[in-house]
């Protein structure tokens, strides 16, 4: 078994803001970056030949690795490696719930070995991104290419899979040549891991603050050449997004690079109706196609009214109108809503001049449509 170690050379700036994101995470110093080079994808039939990992020490970030340059080493160098791990109270990886960890658990078991990787916190960068795969729209949420999308600068480009015949090759013929490109890609990924720490951000995107600092209405012409209206705001957040966000649905668009970004949000200028929801109590009025309570009702003739059932028990009201959606717990942004018709699942309430000035009203409601697209 070969042990490498190397002190990483980083950038001070960008290692200010890696820092700042992990120290809310936990103290450096219990922060163990972890990934795993292995024979194969099952742990029952292949191994492990490399482990790497990064720490933090007082005079920087470090880089240790363990590598099975005999084939036969296995036990040692995991023995080796958790041993070291017993310092570290935090793991951090890309998709090791998925392989990593279970990798290492089956083959300590292998070797009778016991482990303390069950009793330490996880943290998987790829977990974190599951919930915002429609946003993002990566081709896929391979390592290496969530870090070409956060643009980390990573220029080499193999798989652990192309490297299982590398290692093979290396067994018979240990040399440098062969040697590199394993040590190499094991640290570019952990190199990269580091790089991804922004990610983290990603968790708090649910709660992210906005506040309006710009509203305006604007014009366009739809697919079909119709003249439309949208209400187009201009935000901060309270957070730096570490790569822009897109979004859009219902005819709603997102846009947030950075610290700042856009929202774009149809105004629908139109009569929409207003649904009672105790229709009994009402009668339908059909010659002035509206609705009124029973007591009101009893002054029309019977011949001008019929009782009202649930999809004629409104009234009509034309005005601007911006649309809203239930949230998680099933409450309207606000009330009273209104649609276009009964059975439409569209709900809307109206937009009043007095709602246009206010700007924590435009805030709360920006963060509104915000939630409702990132959760589609």
């Amino acid at each position: 078994m070969r042990i490498i170690t190397k002190l990483l050379d980083i950038e001070d700036e960008y290692l200010q803001v890696i820092e700042n994101i992990l120290e809310k995470e936990a103290p450096l110093s219990d922060l163990l970056f972890l990934d795993i080079e292995t024979t194969g994808l099952s742990p029952a039939q292949s191994r492990i030949y490399l482990i790497g990992c990064l720490y933090y020490e007082t005079d920087g970030w470090h880089l240790i690795q363990w590598f099975d340059n005999t084939g036969t080493d296995e036990k040692q160098l995991l023995s080796s490696f958790l041993i070291f791990a017993e310092r570290s109270r935090v793991l951090v990886h890309y998709n090791g719930n998925r392989f990593d960890l279970p990798f290492l658990k089956t083959r300590m078991e292998q070797h009778g070995l016991t482990s303390p990787l069950a009793s330490m916190d996880s943290r998987d960068l790829y977990r974190i991104l599951q919930p915002y795969r429609n946003i993002l729209g990566l081709p896929d949420y391979r390592q290496q290419t969530v870090e070409e999308y956060f643009g980390t600068g990573r220029t080499e480009d193999q798989s652990g899979k192309d490297l299982i015949k590398v290692y093979q090759k290396y067994l018979g013929n240990p040399c440098k040549e062969l040697l590199d490109p394993l040590i190499l890609h094991n640290e570019a990924d952990l190199e990269g891991l580091l790089s991804l720490v922004p990610i983290f951000i990603y968790r708090y995107l649910p709660t992210l603050g906005i506040r309006v600092k710009r509203a305006q209405a604007d014009y366009y012409n739809d697919a079909e050449g119709n003249r439309c209206e949208e209400l187009i705001l201009y935000f901060d957040t309270d957070l730096i997004i570490p790569a822009p966000l897109h979004a859009s649905a219902d005819k709603c668009y997102l846009k947030i690079e950075g610290q700042g970004g856009v929202l774009k949000i149809p105004i629908y200028n139109e009569e929409m109706k207003y649904f009672y929801a105790n229709y009994k109590d009402y009668y339908y009025l059909p010659d002035e196609d509206t609705a009124v309570h029973k007591y009101i009702a009893a002054y029309v003739d019977k011949e001008n009214k019929v009782p009202a059932r649930a999809e004629t028990c409104y009234t009509r009201k034309t005005s601007f109108y911006l649309p809203q959606w239930p949230d998680a717990r099933g409450e309207l942004f606000r009330k009273p809503f209104f649609k276009q018709a009964y059975k439409d699942p569209g709900l809307f309430f109206e937009f009043t001049d007095d709602l246009k000035r206010d700007r924590n009203f435009l805030s709360d409601y920006a963060f509104h449509v915000y939630a409702h697209l990132l959760s589609r």
